[in-house]
């Protein structure tokens, strides 16, 4: 049985360190093993003094959720199945209580009971009449305050205590020894994110690369992020053939957890940046209630959003969810238009107090019509010995009227968890996606600079010939097939245990992934011969459609491979003393990749080994010391001029920082530093030749160093009072000093709070925030010297929500307010892609 002391939850922040990381990581080690001998717990409120007033401020909401803010607060130790409080909804409470009289508050209504225990703590059961049977009950020991599943919904406030990303076991973000943010229900509703995209520009130390309408990179810590996870179950994506993943929807999500730097013990292979796991609303409701809403917005874009829950027997043990959401609209871009549907629906079943199962189905298509393939020509010859960087208007495209990108993607899952009701529970999960993508597109003004009064482009060799001679490019345009399925299954088992005389906790899996990826091409001619390239001055989209080589619905084949992952991981968690915990765990991993296209690209590495090893000390009762080292092992899909696969990348991370939690717990706060070292990283290098379309070659760079530091403040401040503060700044380079990644901004800070009045405008909530980055740039291609450079800018949005009565709200949203006018570079530094102008969007929001 865990202590009172010892499953209190944490909420933790990054420490400070050094330039040199490794040696403030080894004295921070140092300095905790040798203060072990005369650890003592630092000086909390004494937990055998139930009848102690204190102060309570937890709003209503998920049950499981204001346990977790009560075990936060109090200190006092909960026992219950997990099954037990799904669904269910608490009153809250508020004002000074003894914890026994917070807690009946917090029951109130919900069926549930609280029965007192030996050790001070509570269990907690179905209300019934008191019987003599009670110590049969035999619930599973956790803390409320480390209750991995429960739901942001509800909860009213910016970021979250608890993670599922970072570790196999029950961990708090204090507990937790890396950087992670969680984007909550209440910020994706404040700040009306619609895409994943708009979510990661919230995120400290995250950057989006937005490069045309249908695709874009995105980075942290200088390097690209390539992990992605629903519901902690990886899901494939692939950047160049991309089917819209990262403009996916958040409609169905609950919340957003981002887990900055490289964690291969639970997610695959340990890539460097940053891991982004996307989790699911869950049919955690006992009752029947829902919402619907509407909006509409600039450039004639309307929505409609329907989520409904309900159980479908009498006691709730069976619960159903559905979301639905239609979007439609154009753009700011001219011809750009946009039809995105999604659905959602997910079944749990209770089995008993202790077993749960869930299984659901998503789906998501996205329609464009006229969409990008690259941006416009980024440069202007000026004269005959230079190029200039051009400022196209925002509107201006070179997607001509016939094209289009349809896509779509479906997630299958079932999981089943049970709890053997003596501190150990076991889970597993299967999880089906398929992506396909079909696309007609053309780009008309790829290479070199654009001729200032003919609006066609010179063929790089030919670029400064004093405008006597210039020879128009037409570009590529092509039909593309995409197919991507990926399958996951994964067995976990965690649980505590004694180790003289504390309390531990261990937990080891297994995972297997497979996916399959073919991509087709089928170029259309579009030679200049055959189809000149119009002015880009004039044009307005209508031309001619090229022929194309192959049949329609058929083409050469460009990638047709399969990627195997198989794994075991094993970690845990000790208690050294009362106030330091040490983290141990590896993953060993067989990674395969069969090319069927060219077998000689066939790739296998068995018995890959990612140790992990973490530190974290409890300084205070809301502050606590961490350090952690991983290594790094990443696979690359990216390939070099002889069209070879790249390498992979290795390396490791080590991490030291600080984590706080204040204002009972409600307001996190963290500061990490942080130092990378790799090879093998990828940068790129020109055109792989004789590949149509083009595609960028890469080359291996070695002694890669990124290293820096963020600083984040998530949270309620006051109730009513939300803010999400962070700043990062970081620098990479390779072995030369050269710097590495320059699409990434090297300092970024993100700002957003929301305020709800009180008093007689109770009713109403307004909020505001500001997104400043640093200068980005891209060498371009075949203009020599020139830099494709985006200077430092600030973005500005708003909010304004009215709560006409408690069940209906009106709710403005503003963005870019001040019509900040900037883009992102290209890998190639050729083209130019400007991100939204101003734009409002007004949205009313039914509840029930």
């Amino acid at each position: 049985m865990q202590s009172a002391r010892e499953t209190r939850a944490r909420q933790t922040a990054p420490l400070h360190r050094t330039a040199c990381a490794a040696a403030v990581h080894t004295a921070l080690i140092t300095l905790c093993l040798a203060a072990l001998p005369s650890a003592t717990p630092p000086a909390y409120a004494a937990d055998s003094a139930p009848a102690q007033l204190q102060s309570y401020a937890i709003p209503a909401g998920p049950l499981d959720a204001a346990l977790a803010h009560f075990g936060h607060a109090s200190g006092v130790l909960l026992s219950y199945p997990p099954a037990l409080a799904a669904g269910r909804h608490s009153p809250g409470v508020s004002g000074e209580h003894s914890a026994p009289a917070a807690l009946a508050r917090l029951l109130a209504g919900t069926g549930l009971e609280a029965v007192p225990q030996s050790n001070g703590g509570y269990t907690l059961r179905a209300a019934s009449r008191p019987t003599s049977g009670e110590a049969t009950l035999a619930p599973m020991t956790v803390t409320a305050t480390t209750e991995r599943s429960a739901s942001t919904e509800g909860s009213g406030r910016y970021g979250s205590n608890v993670g599922t990303t970072a570790l196999p076991f029950n961990a708090t973000l204090r507990d937790t020894p890396q950087s992670i943010s969680i984007i909550s229900s209440q910020m994706i509703e404040d700040r009306k994110i619609d895409r994943l995209f708009d979510v990661i520009q919230q995120a400290t130390g995250l950057a989006v690369n937005r490069y045309e309408s249908n695709r874009g990179s995105l980075f942290a810590r200088g390097f690209n992020i390539n992990n992605y996870l629903i519901d902690g179950a990886p899901t494939g994506i692939n950047e160049q053939w991309s089917a819209g993943e990262v403009f996916s929807n958040t409609a169905i999500y609950d919340r957003v957890e981002i887990l900055r730097g490289s964690d291969g013990l639970m997610t695959g292979v340990g890539n460097p940046s940053a891991i982004i796991n996307m989790v699911r609303k869950r049919a955690d409701s006992r009752v029947f209630k829902g919402s619907i809403s509407a909006e509409v917005g600039s450039w004639s874009q309307r929505g409609l959003t329907a989520d409904i829950s309900t159980p479908l027997n009498e006691s709730g043990s069976t619960r159903v969810r559905v979301v639905a959401d239609h979007d439609a609209g154009n753009s700011y871009v001219d011809r750009l238009k946009n039809r995105e549907q999604i659905f959602y629906a997910t079944i749990e079943q209770d089995i008993g107090d202790r077993s749960l199962l869930s299984a659901g189905i998503s789906r998501q298509e996205n329609d464009t019509k006229s969409p990008t393939w690259g941006g416009v020509p980024g440069w202007i010859a000026s004269n005959a010995n230079d190029a200039v960087q051009s400022d196209w208007s925002r509107s201006m495209t070179t997607a001509p009227h016939w094209s289009y990108w349809d896509s779509d993607y479906t997630n299958w899952f079932a999981r089943g968890e049970h709890d053997f009701g003596n501190g150990w529970r076991v889970k597993a999960g299967y999880t089906r996606g398929d992506r396909s993508s079909e696309a007609k597109i053309a780009n008309f003004y790829q290479y070199g600079s654009l001729h200032p009064v003919l609006g066609t482009s010179f063929i790089h060799q030919e670029l400064f010939p004093g405008f006597s001679y210039s020879l128009p490019m037409s570009g590529y345009a092509g039909l593309y097939y995409v197919d991507n399925t990926k399958e996951d299954v994964n067995i976990q088992v965690e649980g505590e245990f004694q180790l003289f005389g504390r309390e531990h906790q261990l937990a080891f899996g297994y995972d297997d992934s497979r996916e399959r990826l073919k991509t087709i091409g089928n170029p259309g001619n579009t030679g200049s011969a055959v189809f000149p390239a119009p002015s880009l001055y004039t044009w307005d989209g209508h031309g001619y459609e090229p022929a194309y080589t192959y049949p329609v619905g058929s083409g050469g084949i460009y990638i047709n491979q399969k990627v195997v992952q198989k794994a075991w991981f094993v970690a845990g968690r000790f208690s050294l003393a009362e106030p330091l915990k040490l983290i141990l765990g590896t993953r060993v991993i067989d990674y395969s990749v069969i090319d069927y296209k060219d077998r000689n690209n066939d790739f296998t590495s068995d018995n890959e080994t990612i140790p992990y090893a973490g530190v974290v000390f409890d300084l205070t009762r809301n502050l606590s010391a961490y350090a952690s080292y991983t290594t790094i092992f990443e696979p690359q899909s990216k390939r070099d001029a002889s069209n070879k696969q790249l390498a992979p990348i290795e390396g490791n991370t080590r991490e030291i920082g600080l984590k706080g939690a204040f204002f009972d717990n409600r307001l996190n706060a963290s500061l990490s530093v942080f130092e990378m070292r790799q090879e093998n990283v990828a940068r790129a290098s020109g055109r792989i030749p004789g590949m149509t379309p083009p595609q960028t070659a890469y080359a291996e760079v070695d002694g890669v160093v990124s290293e820096g530091f963020e600083v984040e403040i998530a949270g309620e401040i006051r109730p009513g009072w939300n803010a999400s503060v962070g700043y990062a700044k970081f620098r990479a380079e390779d072995a030369s000093g050269t710097e590495l990644n320059s699409l990434m901004p090297r300092q970024q800070f993100n700002a957003f709070t929301s305020y709800r009045l009180p008093g007689a405008w109770n009713g109403l909530t307004v909020g505001g925030g500001v997104r400043w980055q640093s200068r980005t740039y891209a060498d371009a291609l075949f203009l020599p010297g020139k830099k494709l450079e985006q200077k430092a800018y600030s973005v500005v949005d708003l909010m304004a929500r009215y709560e006409i009565d408690k069940q209906l709200s009106l709710q403005l949203n503003i963005d870019n307010v001040l019509d900040e006018k900037y883009f992102s570079p290209p890998e190639s530094g050729l083209e130019v892609f400007w991100q939204e102008p101003r734009n409002a969007r007004l949205s009313l929001k039914y509840q029930f």
